[in-house]
């Protein structure tokens, strides 16, 4: 259903940049803090977070002015993902964290067995893989020994209800998952435009093109809510709860964007 979206995007897309500008500010700010975590792994695995999420988000807050809509998708993605990852390690005393690195390798066994079982198959040959299992089951092994109480790392699933972010994963993550391993949704609408009369489809494309950026903005917008969401949990665990009151009007902000697009969503969805 064709409905103008009467807000002002490029405001938006300014107000999440220097949201996510501010985030980064108040982790650099106050980041000796985060060395009041007891554990060594949970405290070098937050902050490497701190890094990651800080790259991602401006890679996709500076795609997004630049209407590369499709790296904003993928990245926006990761980011939810990551936030989540980090929100997780925060939570306990530090055995997260320490899963978390032990089960990354168990993939790498996993990844290269499943090569080899293909390789075999073919009748090829490539020691890389059998080294992949190698490497892998040794740094396991390694892990094992070093932290043997340390539970298994969730699936992504189970991730998200750990940390009480059921609802973001359904209406967030999970579609964006969905979109970005074949980006058909653009496919299907142009294919479904081709037969339309001219002036038809290019009322169409552009308000196709208009829904892909407000798309974006909205999902950018929850994914920074989340991240900080995530910042403030990272602080609690050192100690310093008073840290996510510096983000809140932020969030509010955030809060507000994310509100207007569910409101212009569901104005959209047909009366029973």
């Amino acid at each position: 259903m064709f409905k103008e979206y009467k807000f002002n995007m490029n405001e938006d897309i300014g107000a999440i940049t220097d949201i996510n500008f501010l985030c980064h500010n108040i982790y650099l700010r106050h980041k000796a803090k985060i060395d009041n975590i007891k554990s060594k792994e949970q405290r070098l695995v937050i902050n490497q977070y701190f890094t990651v999420l800080n790259e991602l988000s401006s890679q996709a807050c500076d795609s997004l002015k630049s209407n590369r809509l499709s790296v904003v998708e993928v990245l926006t993605r990761v980011i939810i993902e990551q936030s989540a990852n980090q929100n997780y390690i925060a939570i306990d005393n530090g055995k997260n964290a320490q899963s978390l690195l032990r089960d990354s390798k168990k993939m790498l066994i996993k990844n290269g067995e499943n090569w080899l079982s293909y390789l075999q198959s073919k009748g090829f040959e490539n020691p890389a893989a059998q080294e992949r299992i190698r490497l892998g089951k040794q740094l396991v092994e390694h892990f094992n020994d070093k932290w043997p109480d340390a539970p298994p790392y969730p699936g992504v699933k189970r991730l998200f209800q750990a940390i009480e972010w059921e609802n973001p994963y359904h209406s967030y993550y999970v579609p964006l998952c969905d979109s970005v391993h074949s980006f058909s949704d653009d496919m299907v609408n142009l294919i479904a435009l081709s037969d339309r009369e001219s002036s038809t489809r290019n009322s169409a494309i552009n308000f196709m093109m208009q829904e892909n950026k407000r798309l974006a903005i909205y999902n950018l917008a929850s994914a920074t809510y989340l991240r900080c969401l995530s910042l403030g949990n990272s602080f609690i665990a050192s100690g310093f709860d008073e840290i996510i009151q510096e983000i809140m009007p932020a969030m509010d902000g955030l809060a507000q964007i994310i509100n207007r697009n569910d409101e212009y969503d569901h104005s959209r969805i047909p009366s029973s």
